[in-house]
């Protein structure tokens, strides 16, 4: 008998592309899902989409769930609604301008190992021209330096609702990079995760514009990722953080290198001109 598998869906305002995503968890050669689907307060072109494709939905899946915000209340809320709400064994999720291939379910389930934290694989980027889709099943450990130092891991995982209860959903006061966010929780508290080099999702580049963040909005989460979990970064992983927060910030590569090679040398002048950056900086 299959375990159950909760797909959370949040959406507003799109509901051509949610179709699409709900259609390609539809589509999986794994049967037992229950798909959850959290409308972030759209207007009332989302709700009639739902109401058509209730009768299919209802058909296909273990159990369908459709809640609407009753104010637009961003993703993080919209997420821990859906996941708070999830009954499977194991957990993942799908951005409504994305979509799932046939084998995305079934594939990660049969590679799930309790010993680490989640499992997840490479989602391919596409637009108009590229579509790249790899069968390739090699597999890399994804530690907790890894994380720190960078977005490794994607936009989505597989795991079990305990591990994402456990560590609290996703955390409301981090407003960019909620994904690394929590996927660095999960591998402090359960160790490093599982990616494998396969495709299973594909990431639409063509309804990507919401996803483009300034330099200074990085710049600001950043921040927030980089006090919130300092303590666990080795000097090599801190250095490449304060790296990326002066590159946000518009510091020439020069001055930037300078600053990082004085303050792994120890040299007190550059460790003057560091902390007098960091203030400016912070």
């Amino acid at each position: 008998m299959q375990e159950r598998v909760s797909v959370v869906i949040t959406t507003f305002n799109r509901e051509d592309l949610l179709e699409r995503a709900i259609r390609s968890v539809m589509a999986q050669d794994y049967q037992a899902i229950e798909l959850i689907v959290i409308d972030d307060h759209s207007d009332a072109k989302t709700a009639a989409l739902i109401e058509a494709i209730r009768p299919e939905c209802d058909a296909r899946f273990v159990q369908f769930i459709y809640e609407r915000n009753a104010k637009n209340s961003g993703s993080n809320f919209s997420r821990n609604r859906g996941y708070a709400l999830a009954t499977g064994k194991f957990v993942t999720g799908l951005d409504d301008d994305d979509y799932f291939l046939p084998q995305r379910i079934s594939k990660l389930v049969a590679r799930y190992d309790e010993k680490y934290a989640f499992v997840c694989d490479a989602p391919a980027r596409i637009d108009k021209t590229t579509k790249i889709v790899s069968d390739s099943n090699h597999k890399r450990v994804v530690t907790l330096q890894d994380i720190l130092c960078e977005n490794v891991v994607g936009n989505q995982v597989l795991t079990t609702r305990e591990k994402l209860h456990a560590v609290g959903y996703f955390s409301p006061e981090i407003k960019q990079q909620q994904d690394r966010d929590v996927w660095t929780k999960l591998i402090i508290k359960f160790g490093p995760g599982i990616k494998y080099s396969f495709n299973t999702s594909m990431v639409d580049a063509e309804h990507g514009s919401d996803r483009i963040t300034t330099s200074l909005k990085k710049y600001h989460s950043y921040r927030k990722l980089y006090f919130k979990y300092k303590q666990h970064m080795t000097e090599a992983t801190d250095s490449h953080n304060l790296y990326q927060l002066m590159s946000f910030r518009g510091y020439s590569s020069t001055r930037m290198n300078a600053l990082l090679r004085g303050r792994k040398k120890g040299l007190k002048l550059r460790f003057k001109l560091l902390r007098r950056t960091l203030k400016e900086m912070f």
